[in-house]
C-alpha cells in the first residue's frame, strides 16, 4: 500500500475558492469603510468652515449690519471659502487650497451664506455634495 502524503488537487482548489471569497468580501468591506470615513471627514470640515465663517463674520459685522443682500428675509453676506483662507480665519490643507476629501479637489470656491437672525449670525453652506 503507498503512503499517502500532501492534499488532493480538488482540496486546493476548494481552499483557493474559500479563500477567494473571503478576500472579496473584506475588501468590499473596507472599501466601504474607507468610504464612510472621507464622509465623516468632509462634514467635520464643513463644521470647522461654519465655525470659521462665525469667526469672520464678528469682523464684518458693520458690512452685515448694512448689507442690501437678503438670504430667506435676512440681511446676508456671501463669501467664499477662499475669503476665509485670505482673512486667517481658516487654515488651507495644501497650496492656498482647502480640499474635499471625498474626491480631494479644491472646495474654494463654495460659497458661504453668512445672515444675522435676531441679532445672531448663521451660517448656510452651500454643499453641492448633500453627504452631511
Amino acid at each position: 500500500m503507498k503512503n499517502k502524503k500532501g492534499f488532493t488537487l480538488i482540496e486546493l482548489l476548494c481552499v483557493i475558492a474559500i479563500l477567494a471569497v473571503v478576500t472579496t468580501i473584506a475588501s468590499a468591506s473596507i472599501v466601504n469603510l474607507s468610504n464612510a470615513s472621507k464622509e465623516n471627514l468632509y462634514c467635520a470640515k464643513l463644521e470647522m468652515i461654519e465655525s470659521a465663517a462665525k469667526t469672520y463674520a464678528v469682523g464684518y459685522e458693520y458690512e452685515l449690519n448694512n448689507s442690501t443682500t437678503f438670504y430667506d428675509g435676512y440681511k446676508s453676506l456671501i463669501i467664499t471659502v477662499n475669503d476665509l483662507v485670505e482673512s486667517g480665519a481658516l487654515s488651507p490643507d495644501k497650496d492656498d487650497n482647502v480640499l474635499n476629501p471625498i474626491n480631494n479637489e479644491s472646495i474654494n470656491d463654495m460659497s458661504i451664506i453668512l445672515y444675522l437672525k435676531n441679532n445672531q449670525v448663521y451660517v448656510h453652506i452651500n454643499d453641492s455634495n448633500n453627504v452631511c
